[in-house]
């Protein structure tokens, strides 16, 4: 384990290391199964987010994927057996026990399962498993005939008593042209990310209560439609995520024109509308320690909605609007002990117009958001945020990923947190 490891953290222009796998160290087992091609995928996502990871194929495995495959995205030499080349006293198998922080099988086969569950260790990636004391992650891929197996089962519920966590497998399509979809394919890489993610992190907010405005609201103007705007929801989503991480108890509210899924493991309540929203942040705000208002809540609604489908041949409909409830002006007033972080969506006079903000609405931290840079994309997966702090302190993020964007705001309020 001295090979040099080049520095593979960058992905295009925007930093996109997280927290709780910056500079961890992952021992990925790949066995004999054609879902080895998807643990590429897993591969370059941790080098990317920080991680350094070592490879150990069975040989099995290499029947689907190369070696030097996983040696390139890696950055490493890939351990394939028990009596490769190493200093005397140095066992090839104990290097990865001993350098790991945890331990990924995936895919993993139903022999690999069985092997552990018996504990038998007669190759390499058995002998690291049956040595490993750090957590370890099981990512099942096999036919669903085999997965439904009493055997298989058993084995299964046996190293979960021991500790194992299991991610998947998951129903859908088999690889061979006449199987039969069920239940026994690989999770999806970035699920396992996840998993690993929550398995690193370092849980120093539990038992803080967090909760979340994401995505945009929708105000209607007949049965049909609605003025809305462009949040795609993926910078709140990420704050819920990071805020998870942390090991707080998060309540997301999410307007449903946000993007993609929502994470998992948080409370979700789903709103369409400004009052909605409104609603539904007064109902958990009392129990909260930190409320941020990421969402893009509406500031106008249509005062009398058509209640029916307003027709083109009746001409241009004369829409009366009426201002929506601020949220955070409510919260500020409302408050007792609760941490308040507020978003400045800023094209022009961007500082003054954001510390306008942070003293009228009397909030803990403004995050400011100009979207009209070109490197700065609202609605997309990058973001450079400038923090506005209560005690005056003006933080410039670099260009990140919203993840990685979330993590630094969620270090920056902690000050600013109740003291449990």
């Amino acid at each position: 384990m001295t090979v040099s490891t080049p520095d593979r953290r960058d992905s295009g222009n925007a930093e996109t290391r997280s927290s709780s796998l910056d500079d961890r160290n992952v021992v990925l087992t790949v066995t004999g199964s054609i879902a080895a091609y998807k643990s590429c995928h897993l591969v370059r996502d941790l080098v990317r987010a920080g991680c350094r990871v070592q490879v150990v194929m069975t040989e099995s495995a290499a029947e689907f994927v190369g070696p030097l495959t996983f040696a390139a995205l890696s950055g490493r030499p890939v351990l394939t057996g028990l009596f490769s080349d190493v200093p005397p006293g140095s066992p090839v198998h104990l290097q990865p026990v001993e350098w790991g922080d945890v331990l990924v099988t995936a895919p993993a086969t139903a022999n690999y399962i069985g092997k552990l569950a018996g504990g038998l260790a007669d190759d390499l990636a058995t002998t690291i498993a049956q040595a490993f004391d750090k957590p370890i992650l099981i990512a099942p891929a096999m036919n669903p005939r085999m997965w439904k197996n009493r055997a298989v089962q058993r084995n299964v519920d046996l190293l979960k008593e021991r500790g194992v966590n299991f991610m998947g497998p998951v129903e859908g399509a088999m690889a061979g042209m006449d199987e039969q979809p069920g239940v026994g394919r690989m999770a999806e890489p970035h699920l396992i990310f996840d998993r690993i993610e929550e398995l690193l992190s370092d849980p120093t907010w539990r038992g803080k209560r967090v909760v979340v405005t994401s995505g945009p609201t929708r105000e209607p103007f007949d049965p049909v439609r609605f003025i809305g705007n462009r949040s795609s929801g993926r910078m709140g989503d990420a704050v819920a995520r990071q805020a998870r991480l942390k090991g707080a108890d998060v309540i997301l509210v999410r307007g449903r024109g946000a993007a993609g899924a929502p994470p998992e493991s948080v409370g979700l309540v789903e709103v369409e509308t400004a009052r909605e929203m409104s609603a539904a942040v007064k109902e958990h705000f009392d129990r909260c320690d930190l409320l941020v208002m990421t969402a893009a809540v509406a500031d106008w609604t249509v005062k009398k909605p058509s209640r029916s489908k307003l027709k083109k041949r009746d001409g241009a409909p004369v829409l009366t609007l009426e201002r929506t409830e601020d949220i955070l002006a409510w919260a500020c007033r409302n408050r007792k002990k609760q941490a308040l972080i507020g978003f400045a969506l800023e094209t022009e006079k961007h500082l003054e117009e954001a510390k306008r903000k942070l003293v009228d609405k009397d909030v803990d931290l403004i995050a400011l958001n100009d979207p009209t840079k070109a490197d700065s994309s609202f609605g997309g997966d990058s973001t450079r945020l400038t923090l506005l702090t209560r005690d005056e302190k003006v933080i410039e993020l670099p260009l990140l990923t919203k993840h990685a964007a979330a993590r630094r705001l969620l270090d920056a309020v902690e000050p600013y947190l109740p003291k449990s």
